[in-house]
């Protein structure tokens, strides 16, 4: 029988028992008597104790994972971010208090807490002269023609006659099909003397989808130069 020098376990001091095939070599290796031993030396030796920077809690932590800011949970971790990063402004339009981002208070003027109170507060101050698109009163029939419903369906009709395929190539990409109008909707409201778009709802030729054709943007960029 091989005579060994006997170990002890660095945390609690008991012998650390040589396994039955366990060679000697590995033996003299071994520092702790149980994984329960060396778990709680590596608590004692490898972490240190610190505070949580956002409520203060003392706890454990790995000294390769101490940073400036230790945080003892995810929660504490958001919340602290939450505080640093906004600010509290008060809404515009009700006057309630909230926290926003601070690079976004930098790029805006004004401050809404809510998409309703920022409708709201557009819908009194920014119509008519005030609005974002004000051009001195004027807008085209060709252009309110073109935005309204009626318009729209006119376009979905003529897309689902011709199956949402290009009629020249077969494209069927979706969002790459365009609507054109073999004879041109300004001739249209020219010959019509089109000048309301109550003149327009009345006027047959505007919406007869005879008249339109679904191209691809390329195909109908094509015929554009043609013409």
């Amino acid at each position: 029988m091989k005579i060994y020098r006997k170990k002890y376990c660095e945390y609690c001091g008991s012998e650390i028992i040589k396994r039955k095939n366990e060679s000697i070599n590995s033996y003299y290796k071994r520092k702790f008597c149980s994984l329960s031993c060396q778990h709680k030396w590596n608590t004692q030796h490898k972490s240190s104790e610190v505070k949580c920077d956002y409520c203060g809690k003392v706890f454990r932590i790995r000294n390769s994972r101490i940073r400036k800011h230790n945080f003892c949970s995810s929660d504490c971790y958001h919340r602290y971010n939450t505080q640093k990063n906004t600010k509290i402004v008060q809404c515009d339009w009700c006057g309630r208090e909230f926290r926003k981002k601070i690079s976004q208070i930098k790029k805006t003027k004004r401050n809404f807490c809510s998409r309703k109170c920022f409708g709201e507060w557009q819908s009194k101050f920014c119509i008519g002269e005030n609005g974002y698109g004000w051009k001195g009163g004027t807008s085209t029939i060709n252009n309110k023609i073109r935005s309204s419903k009626k318009y729209i369906q006119w376009k979905l009709n003529v897309y689902k006659r011709d199956n949402f395929t290009c009629q020249m190539c077969g494209d069927k990409r979706g969002g790459n099909l365009n609507v054109h109008h073999k004879k041109q909707l300004s001739e249209i409201i020219k010959e019509n003397n089109i000048q309301t778009m109550y003149d327009a709802l009345k006027c047959r030729e505007l919406w007869d989808i005879n008249n339109g054709i679904t191209l691809c943007k390329k195909c109908h960029n094509t015929i554009m130069i043609k013409k």
